[in-house]
């Protein structure tokens, strides 16, 4: 009787070749994500910069436009009249300027007290404000003080021919007791006619 060697050909793998393929089929798979994710980055860098390249040569053809439409402009020229530049400055100087006259009543106004509204008409500048009230003092007082302050500041004063109170009415406002007023300031007549 003979004896043979049997091999086995159908065996299974070991588990460390089994483990050295996941491992490089993993580091493969991670090596892809990666060079996907660079490209896609990249791709949407290019797509953003070609945007802003479009956006740059928009706005130097727009430039160049306003260029152009100026040369036009300056060829054409316009004779200006000494009527022409007399009234223009005539016009600057009776100009009101409105904000600079709202920032100063803003300066002018003290902490404890506050500009509630105003209204402009017929020539009149209408504030309305609130104070606060002290035991010491007549509530007449502090509204009359608060209108001295404004008579007396020139560059304020000088706007208007005359700023008169109105009324006041003393509120309790959640256990607060205020003073609300109103306050008149008529525009001088043959002064500043335009508003800005």
């Amino acid at each position: 009787m003979k004896s043979y060697i049997t091999i086995n050909l159908n065996k299974a793998e070991s588990a460390e070749i089994r483990q050295e393929r996941i491992r490089g089929r993993t580091r493969w798979s991670v090596f892809g994500i990666l060079i996907f994710l660079l490209l896609a980055i990249n791709v949407r860098v290019w797509m953003i910069s070609s945007g802003y390249n479009r956006v740059i040569d928009q706005k130097k053809s727009e430039i160049q436009n306003l260029k152009e439409q100026i040369k036009q402009l300056q060829s054409r020229g316009k004779n200006l009249s000494k009527n022409d530049i007399m009234s223009f400055a005539d016009l600057e100087q009776e100009r009101f300027l409105w904000a600079s006259n709202l920032e100063l009543l803003g300066a002018m106004t003290p902490d404890d007290m506050a500009i509630t509204g105003m209204r402009f008409k017929r020539d009149k500048l209408t504030i309305k404000g609130i104070a606060l009230t002290f035991e010491d003092r007549k509530d007449f007082e502090i509204i009359d003080e608060y209108i001295q302050t404004l008579r007396n500041y020139k560059e304020f004063s000088d706007n208007f021919s005359r700023i008169k109170y109105v009324g006041h009415q003393k509120v309790d406002i959640r256990g607060q007791k205020i003073i609300r007023f109103e306050i008149v300031a008529s525009i001088r007549k043959g002064g500043k006619k335009y508003f800005s």
